[in-house]
């Protein structure tokens, strides 16, 4: 077994999918020992790459919720406080903004996040590292449908913004953790696309675990800069007719503004009435920015990924080029699955980032408590009750808030911005 930790860090990685994560997690010094996946073409694109690199991590296909921990840990060696870093993101899908967002009551949420809780209490993790859409961070417990709120019926607190977050959290702490969580734009860290992911950090000590600040100043890692020197764009999902007919009037860089009122109205439904939120309409890439958010369909016409020059979808290498993977990486599956696979993923840089902050923090490095976030027109540091940290002060847990909160967040009931509130112990 190639051992490619220099200081005896392991990791444990849950809801691995195609394993971005787990490289970055990898690149930083840890020695991933186990990885849990349901998906049948995720678990063999894992197993091609042990196969490839000679790594020997268990990979156990199943769900983390059909895994016994306790006999994980044990068929793993390791015993309770031993493993150095528990990782993993659950499903997206409750806590995305195009999603039904059901809160707790969605299936995924009820079972899921409780069995992650599970590994947690079996484990003992020195840290964790939890990541997830950036709607999980202003998700509620219990979702009550735009159409359902009126002035004569209050929310309660279970209904308002962010108490998802905070039920999370509270049971995070309530294990012993000091938590820290917000959204990172992938792009402030050499990533060549824009992608907005939460990060939730937790550690054993009694100082939190600062996610890191990437460098908003530096030149961003543009698409032409991404898949400079790749041959081969692999597999690429074919468009109808009927698209490459829209597409062929689009610009490089452009998007539906480009096209005729007429064209848009006969290609956009509904969609051309709405008042914003369709920027990815009938969009064509720009050589000179990072890409936008890889998905698991780059064919969709409301958020395609089409190549500047071509009008063709970026073929599947070119997509796991702008998130970061290794030229050689091996995905297993029908290319529909390889591209969902993707699309799903960590950029294994920003990943890589990420664990290196957790490898300094163990290492009994501490950083500066991070400044309220700039806030500009593409980033997510906008929303509300998206960054801050728990810590324990005597019995009890202090958070403090690094964003303005407004009325409609759970945490205006208790601080706003800067201001220590507590949280039931």
């Amino acid at each position: 077994m190639r051992d490619t930790s220099s200081d005896g860090l392991t990791a444990l990685s849950l809801c691995t999918g195609a394993g971005g994560l787990d490289l970055g997690v990898e690149a930083a010094g840890f020695r991933v020992v186990g990885q849990v996946e349901i998906d049948a073409d995720s678990v063999g694109t894992l197993r091609g790459h042990h196969r490839l690199t000679g790594t020997d991590a268990r990979v156990v296909h199943a769900g983390i919720e059909d895994v016994d921990p306790r006999h994980l840990r044990e068929e793993l060696g390791l015993t309770r406080g031993e493993l150095s870093l528990l990782a993993g993101g659950p499903p997206c899908q409750p806590f995305t903004t195009h999603g039904r967002r059901q809160g707790i009551r969605d299936g995924r949420v009820s079972s899921l996040f409780p069995s992650y809780l599970g590994y947690i209490r079996e484990f003992v993790p020195a840290t964790f590292l939890m990541e997830n859409v950036d709607g999980l961070l202003s998700a509620a417990l219990v979702h009550r449908p735009l159409t359902e709120r009126t002035k004569d019926r209050p929310m309660g607190p279970e209904e308002m913004k962010g108490s998802f977050l905070r039920w999370l959290v509270g049971e995070l702490c309530a294990l012993g953790y000091t938590v820290c969580w917000g959204i990172l734009e992938a792009s402030d860290f050499g990533v060549p696309q824009m992608r907005q992911r939460a990060f939730l950090l937790g550690t054993k000590s009694s100082t939190p675990c600062y996610l890191p600040e990437g460098d908003r100043d530096a030149p961003r890692v543009t698409l032409r800069q991404a898949l400079s020197g790749l041959d081969d764009p692999g597999p690429v999902q074919p468009l109808s007719a009927a698209k490459v007919a829209v597409y062929s009037r689009v610009p490089a860089g452009g998007n539906w503004r480009s096209l005729p009122v007429e064209v848009q109205q006969a290609t956009m439904g509904r969609a051309f009435l709405a008042t914003g939120g369709k920027s990815g309409w009938w969009r064509r890439l720009s050589w000179d920015e990072p890409a936008p958010t890889v998905l698991g369909m780059p064919d969709h016409s409301s958020t395609g990924l089409i190549h500047p020059d071509d009008v063709r979808c970026l073929g599947l290498h070119e997509c796991a080029a702008v998130q970061t993977f290794p030229s050689d990486y091996p995905f297993a599956g029908r290319p529909r699955s390889q591209y969902q696979q993707v699309g799903n993923a960590v950029p294994v840089k920003l990943a890589q980032v990420v664990a290196e902050r957790v490898k300094g923090h163990l290492a009994g490095e501490r950083f500066a408590q991070p400044g309220s976030p700039p806030w500009r027109k593409e980033s997510s540091n906008r929303r509300i009750g998206t960054h801050g940290w728990v810590e324990r002060a005597g019995r009890d847990l202090v958070a403090t808030l690094n964003v303005k909160v407004r009325d409609d967040h759970v945490w205006s009931r208790e601080g706003s911005e800067g201001r220590p509130v507590c949280v039931p112990a």
